[in-house]
């Protein structure tokens, strides 16, 4: 308890208040009805928070979780001594183990979140399919359990490409990226990593501090499965990117340049958790789906990948564009 009391007025004060302001009756408030109710405040409690993100496809598994107090860092227990299990179809269940919080976190934020990060071992390709179910379980050291389960989004593939590994996009053409619709997904993100920026863009006179760009697109229906890169894929990103950059990118992917591009189907559970810039589909809160002594998510997400070079179509490399 903090010790702390509030005294409020009690007697219906806007129907027909017993104690009015008349100065009379001011008199009368030591032997009259006007009662006083002590309330209590209690300290808030540490709650436990838990991610768990489980990625399949393109070409490998990634397990991570991300443990927190809601409080700070100093909660009931140490939460580098929880147990975090991830059951996989086979009805063995994945252990996660304490890693480097940068498996968990992007850079900016490594300094700013405490907590613990969580990684399984490398698994095997098959050990988790698109589909499967898949169920976790989280202990603290202090007895504190959380549950859940969500499914896996079922698969897709990539129809446009229509190539594996790698192709190339002329300078000055779009891709319109298309994908079949993945079952039980309920939306779809696209994310590119291009390298190279600088040497490429540095011939048309932009000077660049990094060479390298992530952008970010998203498409909101399971049904909605188009996206053009590049233009599509900076809608969360265009108000940081520099400017040139920007309007360079709106052209098509800059003649040397490399993008590496995932289209990622996002579970129920995925969608209604994560959140950032306008993407808030679950309205004004987080909606969890692990569930017991705290609150969080367990989210899967199936991937396809590509490499996109900007350049002319050569006998080792196919053209992007269908037809060509």
């Amino acid at each position: 308890m903090l010790g702390l009391t509030l005294r409020r007025w009690i007697g219906g004060v806007l129907d027909f208040p017993p104690c009015r302001r008349s100065g009379w009756l001011v008199l009368l408030l030591a032997f009259t009805g006007c009662e006083l109710e002590e309330v209590t405040l209690t300290e808030p409690e540490d709650l436990l928070v838990a991610e768990v993100y489980l990625k399949v496809g393109g070409g490998e598994i990634e397990l991570v979780a991300f443990l927190q107090w809601t409080l700070g860092s100093d909660g009931p227990s140490d939460l580098r001594e929880a147990t975090i299990r991830v059951q996989s179809p086979d009805g063995v269940p994945v252990p996660l183990f304490p890693t480097d919080v940068s498996e968990c976190l992007v850079p900016e934020l490594t300094d700013q979140l405490e907590g613990v990060c969580f990684q399984a071992p490398p698994l095997e390709e098959g050990r988790f399919l698109p589909g499967d179910r898949v169920e976790a379980e989280i202990s603290t050291a202090d007895g504190q359990l959380l549950r859940g389960g969500m499914i896996l989004p079922g698969d897709f593939i990539l129809l446009r490409p229509g190539v594996t590994g790698r192709c190339a996009l002329p300078p000055g053409e779009s891709l319109e990226v298309l994908w079949n619709r993945s079952d039980g997904a309920w939306a779809y993100a696209g994310e590119a990593l291009i390298h190279g920026l600088r040497d490429a863009l540095s011939p048309a006179g932009i000077e660049l501090e990094e060479d390298t760009v992530t952008l970010l697109g998203l498409s909101i229906t399971e049904s909605d499965t188009t996206m053009v890169f590049p233009q599509e894929f900076g809608v969360f990103d265009r108000f940081d990117l520099d400017r040139d950059l920007a309007l360079a990118l709106q052209e098509g992917l800059p003649e040397g340049a490399t993008a590496q591009v995932v289209m990622s189907a996002l579970e129920r559970n995925y969608v209604n958790w994560v959140r950032g810039g306008s993407f808030n589909p679950s309205g004004a809160t987080r909606v969890p789906s692990l569930r017991g002594d705290g609150v969080g998510v367990l989210a899967g997400i199936v991937r396809r990948t590509v490499q996109v070079v900007g350049a002319s179509p050569d006998a080792e490399t196919p053209s992007c564009l269908p037809g060509s």
